[in-house]
């Protein structure tokens, strides 16, 4: 694995170059996905604090830095800090799409090589207010999005309120990241326990963020596995973990993401081994519902205008 995860690295500094091409065949550890509509995976916790949108736009970097066309949607309605983390300010979000005062593609901003991002503002909460028109509208504007994505990562809130279950019930994949810390732990396993309940049929999988070594990381991820077969009957896969790492704090505060700040710190290096594990898993067939975007995009809009009708909060 660390073979590959040089691999990665030097990948990552050609495409920044521009010296890669999607798809490179010199390079047959980095298999591209087979051809299917863009992977939805949404990132969440079960509390904050736990390093998820570093999780989210880091692991986005190391996707993009595997050869693949990545969609960063910022969805956390109360704290959105992609740009901020990014040390970007875009000048248009997705409320500026679903009031037509922008196109879909002015409102995309571009990243650290060549990542896409979407800031949401409050336009999500949009989806719950279209009529039939104007939502076909909006999804054939983001169907030409699809096309040009390999993997859209969803940056969900934390906790379990009723928007952040929305997102990751509508993706394809959840990504849970906690920490060893007990409420923490505790928090992602009641994030877990609601989506099993609300009959989430996605693949979940844990990220253990800050533990002290590869041992504590291996652990905890078993130990949420573990309590989900044994309480819920419900299958939870750990992805892997992420090391504590003073490299991670000072890239926050230079505003670069760690994986370009210390491309060789542990935290990025664990980070890319995550990136290879998760290109190399496949999804199951789901033939009971619409996949990629345009799926995932419909189900969040039903599941908010329930939400509305029963007084929830969207």
């Amino acid at each position: 694995m660390a073979d590959q995860a040089d691999k990665l690295r030097a990948l990552a500094s050609q495409i920044k170059a521009g010296a890669v091409p999607k798809g490179d065949p010199s390079v047959p550890e980095l298999r591209p996905f087979a051809k299917r509509r863009a992977r939805v995976i949404t990132v969440s916790s079960g509390k904050g604090g736990v390093g998820k949108t570093n999780i989210s736009i880091n692991l986005a970097l190391a996707m993009r830095a595997l050869g693949k066309e990545v969609l960063l949607f910022d969805a956390d309605l109360g704290l959105a800090n992609i740009d901020v983390l990014l040390g970007m300010s875009p000048r248009y979000n997705l409320q500026h799409f679903m009031q037509g005062q922008k196109t879909l593609q002015e409102v995309v901003t571009e990243g650290p090589l060549g990542l896409r991002i979407i800031a949401s503002g409050n336009g999500i909460s949009q989806l719950a207010d279209l009529g039939s028109q104007e939502r076909e509208r909006m999804l054939s504007h983001f169907s030409l999005i699809e096309e040009s994505a390999d993997i859209v990562i969803v940056d969900t809130g934390a906790g379990i309120s009723q928007n952040v279950i929305a997102f990751a019930m509508a993706a394809d994949e959840c990504l849970v990241v906690t920490t060893p810390e007990p409420t923490a732990r505790l928090d992602a396993y009641g994030l877990i326990k609601t989506l099993n309940q609300e009959g989430y049929l996605g693949t979940i999988r844990v990220i253990v963020n800050m533990a002290e070594d590869e041992k504590e990381g291996k652990e905890m991820g078993e130990l949420m596995s573990t309590l989900a077969r044994r309480f819920l009957n419900y299958h939870v896969e750990y992805l892997g973990y992420v090391p504590r790492d003073k490299s991670v704090l000072k890239a926050v505060s230079s505003q670069t993401p760690f994986t370009i700040a210390f491309p060789s710190s542990a935290a990025s290096r664990a980070v890319q081994e995550i990136a290879l594990r998760l290109n190399d898993l496949k999804l199951p067939d789901e033939k009971n519902r619409e996949t990629g975007f345009k799926g995932f995009l419909e189900r969040l809009g039903g599941s908010m205008r329930r939400s509305k009708k029963g007084g929830g909060d969207v």
